[in-house]
């Protein structure tokens, strides 16, 4: 079979393109796979980041092209032409943004009746808001042949907006590919500077609804009980950090807390996950969380709030808290410390072979 993917890939960096090339590494295995990248994602008077590429090494498995840009409509039709004149059986579309919808519905449309259109979309309900978010999601989705969602609440979310499709209920595969083996729980702390603390770590984008003022509201209290923790905050702020660093001030914690404010290359991701004790995702919203997929690749258990899809993939790997609250948060991350870590450790090998690429991947095509 011939399966075309449109949305992000490399240089581009983020979740969403890892989790396209990913994808479409699986999809090489039996099939002949093209990928249809951006030319350009955002115009830079919009994107908050301080750069959208990454400098990571990478080789592709499968072809990529790259065409679109989302925001400019003469690429809309360049992009129609080269995927048809590909000819594929399957055309696979990442949608997680209504800022992407008229290009990538115009470009379903016109392909619809050439080939098979599955929409893959991370959030139908947004983080931030969107005027016209619904008007937006239907124009994107309206010609898809498939919906596959990966949480049970952006499933509900797509059911409602979409109760005649055939939508797939699916999940967010393990990141299975930064564990490169170069670390050790003990070298990883080592080289850190972090020897003997107990390593709490809040990682990737930093925007307001992931709610790392929860976290550090928290910490300061959990500091209190567990003399010899660490908060390990690595990712890049969109907007300014003065609120974290507000929040650190006033609580005395500046050497409890190693804050780098940046985005890390593929090769240091396993040193920050290895040095870990816990993954902290305080998030104020979410569906799903491929920051814990990456936490669960390493062995490392997860402490959450009870929002969107992050309870689902809690199974006896991790505590989620009762609220969004500073307290239950404080509470949840105080009990992770307690729970037996043999059984932890199994818990999580079951995961990652429950959540697997080749199970997604033939659920996409079933």
């Amino acid at each position: 079979m011939r399966i075309a993917f449109l949305g992000p890939a490399y240089p581009f960096r983020g979740g969403i393109a890892k989790f396209g090339q990913m994808l479409a590494d699986e999809f090489c295995k039996n099939h002949t796979v093209k990928f249809f990248n951006f030319k350009k994602q955002y115009p830079k008077i919009i994107f908050p980041g301080k750069e959208q590429i990454e400098h990571s090494e990478h080789k592709a498995n499968f072809e990529i092209e790259s065409q679109l840009i989302p925001y400019v409509p003469a690429t809309w039709n360049t992009t129609v032409k080269s995927i048809k004149n590909w000819q594929p059986d399957v055309l696979i579309i990442n949608y997680w943004l209504p800022f992407f919808a008229p290009a990538f519905g115009y470009i379903a449309k016109k392909l619809r009746k050439k080939m098979k259109i599955y929409f893959i979309p991370h959030n139908i309900d947004f983080h931030e808001k969107w005027l016209f978010a619904d008007q937006f999601n239907k124009y994107a989705l309206k010609n898809a042949d498939k919906i596959v969602t990966l949480s049970k609440v952006v499933f509900d979310d797509a059911s409602k907006l979409f109760p005649q499709k055939k939508i797939i209920s699916a999940f967010h595969p393990i990141y299975n590919c930064f564990n490169f083996g170069k670390y050790t729980p003990q070298t990883a702390k080592t080289k850190l500077q972090l020897t003997d603390k107990k390593v709490i770590l809040f990682f990737g984008y930093i925007k307001p609804y992931k709610g790392l003022d929860i976290l550090l509201e928290a910490f300061a209290k959990i500091i209190k009980t567990i003399d010899n923790a660490h908060l390990l905050i690595v990712g890049e702020v969109y907007g300014t950090d003065k609120l974290y660093q507000k929040i650190i001030m006033e609580n005395q914690l500046e050497n409890e807390v190693t804050f780098i404010n940046r985005f890390v290359t593929n090769e240091e991701i396993e040193l920050f996950f290895k040095a870990a004790d816990v993954l902290a995702l305080p998030y104020k919203k979410a569906t799903q969380s491929g920051v814990m997929q990456i936490a669960y690749d390493m062995n490392l258990g997860v402490v959450a709030t009870p929002v969107g899809g992050l309870p689902e993939f809690i199974e006896h790997t991790g505590i989620v808290a009762n609220s969004c609250e500073v307290g239950d948060f404080e509470n949840a991350i105080l009990q992770y410390f307690y729970l037996d870590k043999t059984e932890l450790d199994i818990n999580i090998e079951k995961i990652k072979q429950k959540y697997a690429w080749k199970t997604l991947a033939d659920l996409i095509l079933e």
